[in-house]
């Protein structure tokens, strides 16, 4: 199955002075940029399965903004210290190359670069989300296509219902009344994958990144263990 392509482009370069010269929060780190579409609707399989990014730039600062938002990436200790105990803190630690740990029938694709590590952990080799970044929405649109032309951990008989999805990511920035803030950006994820009418994985995962006028990162709430519901 030939599936519809759109090239998220792995950059080291800067986006944009603001991005260079911008100052961010302790535990967190600039990585490196992943250039996403601002607006991007894929459907595979028949209509089994949708992605959609809407990224709602209105000026180019404000995309520089958004982009500047989705380079942030948690340093790993951070990631590590919301574990429940230190057996889960071992589990974690051992995910951190984003490589499949265990076997599946086609190997899984990888989360992304350890040093910008945005995921927590994996259910059914689709990684979960700790952070809403760049990497964060190039993996999921990924995913969704793998899933889509069959590189999923499920196989179906042909008279079986087959698996569906969805993938939905938004950007925005609004105003900020907060003192020592001018800007708010908002990354909002969300994922809905079923393998059944009775077997499915959905979780919504988002983050807000304040800004100052000189925009540098003020703060950044939302990144955390992930909220999944599972059937």
């Amino acid at each position: 199955m030939r599936l519809p392509r759109v090239r998220l482009i792995l950059c080291a370069c800067t986006l944009a002075a603001v991005s260079a010269s911008a100052q961010v929060p302790a535990g967190y780190h600039l990585g490196a940029a992943i250039v996403l579409p601002d607006t991007l609707v894929e459907v595979f399989a028949g209509g089994r399965f949708r992605a959609t990014i809407h990224r709602a730039a209105r000026t180019p600062r404000e995309r520089d903004l958004i982009a500047l938002a989705e380079r942030l990436y948690p340093q790993p200790e951070s990631l590590l210290a919301v574990a429940r105990d230190s057996a889960e803190r071992v589990n974690l630690t051992g995910m951190a190359s984003g490589q499949p740990h265990r076997y599946y029938r086609d190997v899984p694709r990888v989360a992304g670069a350890p040093a910008d590590r945005w995921w927590f952990d994996d259910f059914d080799a689709t990684w979960m989300p700790f952070a809403v970044t760049g990497a964060t929405v190039d993996y999921y649109i990924g995913r969704l296509r793998d899933i889509a032309a069959g590189r999923g951990q499920f196989v179906y008989g042909p008279t079986e219902k087959p698996d569906w999805g969805t993938f939905v990511y938004e950007a925005t920035v609004r105003p900020s009344s907060d003192a020592g803030s001018a800007y708010i950006v908002e990354l909002k994820i969300d994922w809905e994958y079923w393998c059944s009418d009775m077997c499915g994985v959905g979780f919504t995962h988002t983050r807000s990144v304040w800004f100052d006028a000189r925009g540098n990162v003020v703060r950044v709430t939302g990144d955390g263990r992930p909220y999944v519901v599972v059937s």
